[in-house]
């Protein structure tokens, strides 16, 4: 959906010197670069490491392979380590600076998840994430480790992977400093003390130490958790939904038992449907308080071609809230799947013309004199971006912004409206921020520039019928 270009210049670097005519000397890099000297050879060491992994000899024998593969994943864990640090200097930086301005004075770390997240090319959610996962890894820069220093080498050295010490993080991120550093003692008291060990393994090994720690408030921890309780559906490939939630030891078994009896029961009287389709089947059956087979009235916004839907065209549709689909589902979908469908489908199926540009697919441009967006303009934009316009989000769309602030002069218009998530509205309002928008000639796009100076570049989803 995005198209991405960091970039980012090289900063804190020392001055040039100068020749007799005042234009800098350029930097001589060593061949090849040593890092830890300055901020310039450091990217320079990196960039020959990458270089150098995309050209290993790719013969020898499949054991030979398997050392190569094996060498990389403890180069990935040490990467990830560094990176913690590399993440850690650009908050404190960044603080630094707002506390010395003044700015957000009660949150002066807010916004930066977001840019850890566009480095790592993930969600501002993700982005998020780590950062709290970094700031318990690390206290106090530059390099004093908190209360997991055993976890935090071996990730440095490569022994541990990303997924496994956030794992050890996660699980015991609830402790005391001190029972956390006598549980990170405990887990990897000796070399390779993790070898073997998968991911969830090793989560209720680190659950048994927290709770040997944490005895006498992990009860209390599992009463609070169920205050978090959610259930949730997700678009999933091929046509498909998947459910997702958290819910209480008890409920969890209670729902899970119920849903494995009746299968078996109606397996054991000839249903030939799999367990696993017959466990679906029940639970929608339960929850919709019908049969399967019983049909459920849905509101769905398709967004598809002329050509698709009156001259059998293949061009994919949109469905709105879900993604791509087929253009047979489609028609489908708005005329039955029989003749006989027809009549039933002709009350609940209404159809709105979206014009667009014949060449770039873009939408006809609607504007407002208000400050608010409007019903049909909200309409428009929610179906040219689908999800959150800001770089790796892809969140729903649950806010109509103002790209150039209605305040600094931004109208409000398709061209200057995008939608957003809750979170990354608010985020971009935060200094040294900037968004504008790009003519392309094109799909919408919108230039954003972080305040550490990275750009990206956040371009429309194709319309159903132009070029990707």
């Amino acid at each position: 959906m995005f198209e991405e270009k960091n970039q980012t210049g090289s900063r804190g670097e020392p001055p040039d010197e100068t020749v007799g005519s005042g234009h800098p000397t350029p930097r001589i890099i060593p061949s090849p670069p040593r890092p830890g000297r300055s901020h310039t050879e450091d990217l320079a060491y990196l960039e020959t490491i990458r270089n150098g992994l995309a050209q290993l000899f790719p013969g020898g024998t499949a054991a030979e392979q398997y050392e190569i593969m094996e060498r990389i994943e403890r180069i990935k864990g040490t990467a990830c380590g560094a990176q913690v640090v590399a993440a850690s200097m650009m908050e404190k930086g960044l603080v630094e600076i707002r506390v010395e301005s003044g700015t957000h004075e009660n949150n002066p770390a807010y916004g930066i998840g977001v840019q850890a997240g566009q480095a790592r090319r993930e969600s501002p959610a993700k982005g998020r994430s780590f950062m709290a996962y970094c700031a318990r890894m690390i206290a106090d820069l530059p390099l004093t480790f908190a209360a997991l220093p055993l976890t935090f080498a071996a990730l440095l050295a490569g022994d541990i992977n990303e997924t496994q010490a956030m794992i050890i993080d996660k699980e015991s991120a609830h402790l005391l400093e001190a029972d956390r550093q006598q549980l990170d003692a405990d887990l990897l008291r000796s070399p390779g003390a993790l070898e073997g060990m998968g991911e969830r393994m090793l989560t209720d090994q680190v659950r048994r130490l927290a709770y040997t720690y944490d005895s006498a408030d992990a009860l209390t921890r599992l009463e609070e958790a169920k205050t978090c309780r959610y259930a949730a559906a997700f678009p999933a490939r091929d046509g498909m939904m998947k459910l997702s939630g958290s819910l209480s030891i008890e409920d969890g078994l209670a729902v899970q038992k119920a849903l494995d009896e009746e299968a078996a029961r109606l397996k054991a009287a000839g249903d030939p449907r799999t367990l696993a389709q017959l466990r679906a089947d029940i639970l929608v059956d339960r929850v919709t308080g019908g049969t399967v087979t019983k049909e459920t009235k849905i509101m769905l916004h398709l967004v598809m071609t002329d050509r698709t839907l009156f001259q059998g065209d293949s061009e994919p549709a949109h469905l709105v809230g879900y993604g791509t689909v087929p253009a047979s589902w489609a028609r489908i979908v708005i005329a039955g799947r029989e003749p006989a469908d027809r009549e039933r489908y002709r009350g609940m199926v209404s159809l709105k013309r979206i014009y667009t540009h014949p060449d770039t697919g873009a939408l006809t441009a609607m504007d407002s004199r208000s400050r608010q967006f409007p019903q049909a303009l909200r309409q428009m934009i929610n179906i040219r971006d689908r999800y959150c316009r800001t770089s790796y989000c892809n969140a729903p769309i649950k806010e109509f912004d103002h790209v150039v602030q209605h305040s600094r002069g931004g109208e409000t218009s398709a061209l200057n409206g995008a939608g957003r998530c809750r979170a990354c509205n608010a985020t971009k309002e935060q200094s040294g921020w900037d968004e504008r928008v790009q003519d392309t000639g094109g799909r919408h796009t919108i230039v954003i520039t972080t305040p550490v100076g990275a750009t990206f570049t956040s371009v429309a989803p194709p319309m159903p019928g132009t070029p990707l």
